[in-house]
């Protein structure tokens, strides 16, 4: 998969799947700016980019607000000079229950899980249509297709959205010759899910045919191929990643 002097901007960026996900980028030849809150793990993993022999963006960016998401653009264009892909990877969770839920616990998840999609798309779609050529990739999950599993309600109902604006967008956008896509992981192993399960995978490896716990690098590796020429013919996709635990 060449995506050599591509520049991809990678929401969430610093660690965990968004890590996986801009190193990826950059093996398959793709500059790429890595944008994210946590500023100082997202300047290592610039620096990881650059000893890959990429060039490397790290910013601080809550992708929440609309001013940000503008000035993340620019400041993207100003460094690179183009943009090619962006994964809308950003995104919080909760192990809340609905009636212990608050609405201010509502109102986060969905700015930063679903809110921040919709920004971002709209702020590079303008760059995308001139240049006839784009890739818009968005993280969903498998969350998003069943109801959750120990997540909340509101992590659920944000990834139920973007599945639903992924489909959406890539209607608007076919004709400009820009693809929408997403990734719908499982249980990856990341701190999150660590947190969230202390460690304990039993209960997921019984309804995961694979017999395994994914990786950031599976996920990675949907993405990559999203991004590429070779999936030139596939938009409006959700991609499962998930090892055979949804089958749909």
């Amino acid at each position: 998969m060449n995506l050599r002097d591509k520049v991809s901007i990678v929401t969430g960026g610093a660690q965990g799947i968004g890590r996986a996900i801009a190193i990826r980028l950059a093996q398959g030849g793709s500059d790429v700016a890595i944008c994210d809150l946590k500023s100082e793990l997202a300047k290592n993993v610039e620096e990881e980019i650059r000893s890959l022999g990429r060039r490397a963006l790290s910013l601080k960016v809550d992708v929440s607000k609309a001013s940000e998401v503008r000035e993340m653009v620019r400041r993207v264009l100003e460094f690179f000079g183009r943009l090619d892909i962006i994964v809308n990877n950003a995104g919080i969770c909760q192990v809340i229950s609905i009636e212990k839920m608050t609405e201010e616990d509502w109102d986060r998840v969905m700015a930063v899980n679903l809110k921040s999609v919709f920004l971002c798309s709209q702020a590079v779609m303008g760059i995308m249509k001139k240049q006839g050529w784009g890739r818009i990739i968005n993280m969903g999950s498998v969350a998003g297709k069943i109801g959750g599993i120990l997540t909340g309600a509101n992590y659920s109902v944000s990834k139920a959205g973007v599945i639903c604006f992924t489909k959406a967008l890539a209607r608007e956008l076919a004709s400009f010759g820009i693809t929408v896509n997403a990734v719908a992981p499982g249980v990856i192993e990341t701190q999150m899910t660590r947190d969230i399960c202390q460690g304990d995978w039993n209960s997921y490896l019984k309804v995961i045919p694979l017999g395994k716990i994914g990786s950031p690098e599976d996920v990675a590796n949907a993405v990559a191929f999203l991004a590429s020429d070779e999936a030139q013919y596939i938009t409006g996709e959700i991609l499962d990643v998930n090892g055979g635990m949804l089958m749909d």
